[in-house]
């Protein structure tokens, strides 16, 4: 039975997004977490529970910025089939910096990050960002913790990866599912497959890609991970949906996990 059987609600006060969240997820010395950005209704925490060997193991800590999708995440995460899980529900955006943010709401899963001029200006809401990156320095304690993270956040996935990637943090993760969105959009598609390249080159190998309907589907049916189809060539699948599964090589999970030491320890063997 997990030692942290609670659903923790972070409340949309401001005094406690800056001072609380850090504390509460910091104390904790998990050597098993479970991050989930961009949980809109807690569907793929449902899944991740689910088909995870062992999750009872793991912290949860998802990040919905989201008013509207912030309550219906915790709906569905505070019903009695997840009591014994510990569960964190940040609304907060997942983002470069500590700042204000301008976000377009109300858009349900396509609820994203808004940079930009747009006809829907009355859904765009400045919220509370997180400098992730920095954020997660802090959450990872020890080079013996697994970590998994789910991104899902429409067209700012590409610039909060290329932090993680030049502050060397992508490594504190043994596995990333990434929804690569605005695939064919020529601003950041040179970046973005400069990433998933880079990806490559560090460690990650890209084991397949899945489709939400076919997830839901296999859930909905009882069955196994193994049921669920998986597809090689993200190219002949649909944008919407679908998620990359990266996993760690395992000569790159050998401690130290970021390629900066991994670089050091290699010249001083010389």
């Amino acid at each position: 039975m997990h030692l942290l059987q609670s659903l923790f609600i972070i409340e949309d006060s401001d005094t406690l997004l800056n001072n609380s969240i850090d504390e509460s997820v910091f104390k904790r010395n998990s050597t098993h977490i479970y991050i989930d950005i961009g949980c809109f209704d807690g569907e793929t925490v449902e899944h991740f529970i689910y088909f995870t060997p062992n999750s009872i193991l793991y912290d949860i800590i998802t990040f919905e910025p989201d008013p509207i999708n912030y309550q219906l995440c915790k709906k569905k995460l505070k019903q009695k089939q997840f009591e014994n899980y510990s569960i964190t529900i940040i609304p907060k955006v997942v983002w470069l910096r500590n700042e204000k943010v301008p976000f377009l709401i109300n858009h349900g899963e396509n609820s994203r990050i808004q940079l930009t001029e747009i006809v829907d200006a009355q859904n765009v809401v400045m919220l509370n960002g997180i400098d992730f990156s920095s954020w997660l320095s802090r959450l990872v304690k020890s080079e013996n913790t697994r970590l998994h993270i789910k991104v899902s956040m429409p067209g700012s996935e590409v610039p909060v990866l290329r932090k993680l990637l030049i502050e060397d943090k992508l490594l504190l993760a043994e596995r990333w599912d990434v929804q690569w969105t605005d695939r064919y959009n020529p601003r950041i598609r040179a970046l973005r497959i400069y990433i998933q390249s880079m990806m490559d080159s560090i460690g990650f190998s890209c084991d397949h890609y899945t489709r939400i309907p076919d997830v839901r589907d296999v859930y909905r049916k009882k069955g196994t991970f193994e049921h669920i189809v998986k597809y090689a060539d993200w190219r002949l699948i649909p944008e919407a949906d679908t998620y990359c599964y990266y996993i760690q090589r395992p000569t790159v999970t050998d401690p130290p996990r970021t390629t900066r030491l991994k670089l050091k320890s290699k010249k001083d063997k010389e």
